[in-house]
Formats: structure tokens, C-alpha cells, sequence
């Protein structure tokens, strides 16, 4: 492992505006007791630092379930029931990393067996008639082998930019398909802003699949968008929409409804409380440990530990470092990006190769922007 001099220092000014109010939400997080007033574990997540969540989140307490009965191992059973359908659904916590290094894998057996879109909930969908020069990179630029910071809120966590750079390298085209809200505001209640919602995803994707028949489709979605089943409340998410436009049955896999019920991912029952049916197969990640702040999953995963220099450590506040691949545009989703507070000994987490770092200390602004609509679910 190589970290390649000189060390590039940006000011958060310089960067582009989602990025920059990523930063400032940062910035907003009192780096002495980051959980005051509930935190914003999300922007924790994104920056790297789940450790500093884990231990009040739902998304990391134990939800041991017992263990699904006649089944293979977890990527077999998904590569077995795949092969049956033309649409696969796999969903994430916003809060835990490893869902999105799951999501890679499951890309990377697929591919040989025709899948060969990645629809992803978190990418941006340029409203029509936008000029070329504003678009989204990974839509005019599709060739790159890396997403940019700019291409999507979650994709600034670099889980989420490594699952873009395997499906790039493996050959996947991307595909937004979050509706443009287009027109006036107008004043909805919480359920008519979810039905609307789900309502655009399921067409948008079930037209795209209308245009581009004998398309094997694999979509990363959050939560409960791939809930095949009405849900308790009466909702009908994305996934259930997207079924019954299609008259495809997809594979949907759910990584939120059960964790730690193993020292190794499995395959466990739906729990009780779900209504029957809602998810085809359930993945029973094991609880997350850290080591120097970061989640081993990297590490068993192919990433080395690398130490911070310690020159770079800050001594008041928060500050970001980031290690891009030495040569590769700062537009990009950096291969590691974590924030760091005084006094820590906060590790990178990076596969081999030579790296460039860059370093930015984030500033709160009077007021920081609300979180985007599909930043909640």
C-alpha cells in the first residue's frame, strides 16, 4: 500500500454543492459528543464513521431470527432463484456500509447470468431538455470507471462508490430512476408523498423495461422499497408497484429485517412481525465490529489497515481525508473517505494500489439544507 505525496489541502468552499452540503452537515455534528439531540447518524455513515453509531442505531441492534429451512448458501440460493426471474431487488440500511459491499457481490455472480442493468434508488435522474453540460456524470461521461461525488447522495460513502466501480467494471449500465419533482410544491400528507413516490419509481423502471425488452434487471434500493406486500399500514412500495405493472415476480432481498443471528452471513426467516410474503429471501448479516474505527467487513473483504499520518490528524474539529487512486479526477467518489477527530488513531481502509490523499475541515453554515426526500428511506 502507497500513499503518494504531496497531500493535497481543499477548502470546503471549493467543492461541489451536494459535497459541500455534505460537509456542512459535518461540520454541524459537535465532534465531542457526535450523538447529541439523536445525531445525524447518516452523514456519520457517509463519512465513514459507523462505529460511532453502532451502538444506538436500529440498523445495527440485534434482530436475531431463526434460520430459513431448506435453503443454500446465501449467494447460491440468490444465483439459483435468479435465473428464475428477470428482476432482482436487493435492499440497504442507509446506515450500514456492508449492505452495499453485499449488493457487489451479488452484482459480480449475476452478471454471467444475463443481469446487465444496476438501477440504483440513490443516483440522480436529470429531469428532461437539461443541458449537456449539467447532466450527471455518469450518464454523459458513462465510460469513466468511477462515479462522481455529485452523481448521488448516498454515493459519497465509499461503499457505495466501490459497488459503482464493480458494476462499471463488470459491465453495467447504470439507471435513475427517482421521479423528477417537477412543477409547484404542493402540501401532501406523509402517505400521498410515499404513494406518489413508489408510484414513479414502479414506472419509471417499469417503462424502461418496456423499451429495452430481455433486460435482466438487479436494483439497490432502500428499506422498504423492495417489500413485495402491502405493509402493515397499508402502504405498497416500489417493489410491490413494479410486480404488478411488470407481471414479473422479482427476487426481492431484504438485509434490514434480521442481523446478528450468526458469526457469518446467512439466510434466516421472515420474522413474525412482517407480513407473509413481503420478502423472497432474508440475509442475516452477523453484528458489525470495528477495528481503529472502521468496519472489518473491509478488511475481510481485500482492504488493508492504513494508518493516517499523523501530521494530517487535526487538532480541533472534524477533518476529512480521502485516498483516490494516484492520477484519478477529485470528482470522483473516493476508494476510502473518513472523518477523523483530535486525539484519534482512525484508520484508512484501501485495496492494494498507489494513492493520493486529500484533506478538507469542514464548516457549518447558519443554516444547513434539509436532507433530500430520498435521503429517509
Amino acid at each position: 500500500m502507497i500513499l503518494v505525496e504531496p497531500v493535497e489541502t481543499v477548502a470546503q468552499a471549493s467543492l461541489p454543492p451536494m459535497l459541500a452540503g455534505k460537509f456542512a452537515r459535518l461540520a454541524s455534528i459537535d465532534p465531542r459528543n457526535p450523538l447529541a439531540d439523536d445525531g445525524d447518524r447518516q452523514t456519520l455513515s457517509l463519512f465513514g464513521r459507523e462505529d460511532l453509531i453502532a451502538a444506538v442505531s436500529d440498523d445495527y441492534r440485534p434482530g436475531r431470527c431463526s434460520p430459513a429451512i431448506g435453503v443454500a448458501g446465501v449467494f447460491e440460493e440468490i444465483e439459483t432463484r435468479a435465473r428464475a426471474t428477470s428482476i432482482v431487488i436487493v435492499n440497504e440500511s442507509h446506515e450500514r456500509s456492508q449492505h452495499r459491499g453485499f449488493t457487489a457481490e451479488v452484482a459480480r455472480r449475476l452478471r454471467p447470468l444475463g443481469y446487465d442493468v444496476l438501477a440504483m434508488e440513490t443516483l440522480m435522474n436529470d429531469p428532461p431538455g437539461l443541458a449537456e453540460d449539467k447532466r450527471s456524470t455518469f450518464l454523459k461521461q458513462p465510460t469513466l470507471p468511477y462515479l462522481a461525488d455529485e452523481d448521488g447522495y448516498y454515493l459519497s460513502e465509499a461503499g457505495f462508490g466501490r459497488l459503482g466501480r464493480q458494476a462499471k467494471a463488470l459491465g453495467y449500465r447504470l439507471f435513475p430512476y427517482e421521479p423528477n419533482e417537477d412543477g409547484p410544491a404542493v402540501e401532501r400528507t406523509w402517505e400521498q408523498r410515499i404513494a406518489l413516490r413508489e408510484e414513479g419509481q414502479a414506472s419509471a423502471l417499469a417503462a424502461f423495461l418496456r423499451d429495452h425488452p430481455g433486460t435482466k434487471l438487479l436494483i439497490h434500493v432502500g428499506y422498504s422499497h423492495a417489500a413485495e406486500v402491502p405493509r402493515e399500514d397499508g402502504s405498497r412500495w416500489m417493489a410491490a408497484r413494479l410486480k404488478q405493472k411488470t407481471g414479473i415476480d422479482p427476487l426481492t432481498v431484504s438485509q434490514i429485517s434480521c442481523r446478528g443471528s450468526g458469526n457469518s452471513v446467512g439466510l434466516s426467516a421472515l420474522p413474525a412481525d412482517e407480513p407473509k410474503g413481503s420478502f423472497d429471501l432474508i440475509v442475516d448479516h452477523p453484528d458489525a465490529r470495528f477495528e481503529r474505527g472502521r468496519p472489518e467487513w473491509r478488511k475481510q473483504a481485500g482492504d488493508s489497515v492504513v494508518s493516517i499520518p499523523y501530521l494530517l490528524r487535526p487538532t480541533t474539529g472534524w477533518r476529512v481525508v480521502e485516498a483516490r487512486p494516484v492520477g484519478e479526477s477529485t470528482a470522483s467518489v473516493p476508494m476510502d473517505r473518513v472523518a477523523i477527530r483530535p486525539g484519534e488513531d482512525v484508520a484508512l481502509m484501501l485495496p492494494p494500489g498507489r494513492y493520493a490523499l486529500r484533506i478538507i475541515d469542514p464548516v457549518a453554515p447558519v443554516a444547513v439544507a434539509k436532507t433530500p426526500v430520498n435521503a429517509a428511506h
